[in-house]
């Protein structure tokens, strides 16, 4: 059976952050979908979704978000192999 997500594949990521993020850092996440929530405390968490890199990017941007100081909510991978090869033929 084929391994679906490997350490070098492209695949799409989702990543929830706690607060708004401001612009400059909007652009880590390339062309990802956005999307701010209010939380029950009336805080905000921001939400990038269908994002694509290989792990490599992903342990970057997660080792970024941290060292400004960002908080971390979830990282979930979306790990497709149809999206896979779109991302690697565009």
């Amino acid at each position: 059976m084929p391994q679906l997500i490997s350490l070098n594949s492209q695949n799409r990521y989702e990543i929830k952050v706690y607060g708004q993020l401001d612009e400059s850092c909007l652009n880590w996440f390339g062309n990802a979908k956005v999307q701010v929530e209010t939380l029950a405390d009336n805080d905000q968490a921001t939400t990038f979704s269908d994002f694509v890199m290989d792990q490599a990017g992903l342990v970057g941007l997660i080792r970024r978000l941290h060292g400004h100081g960002i908080v971390l909510i979830s990282v979930i991978g979306r790990g497709d192999p149809a999206i896979s090869k779109e991302t690697q033929n565009d």
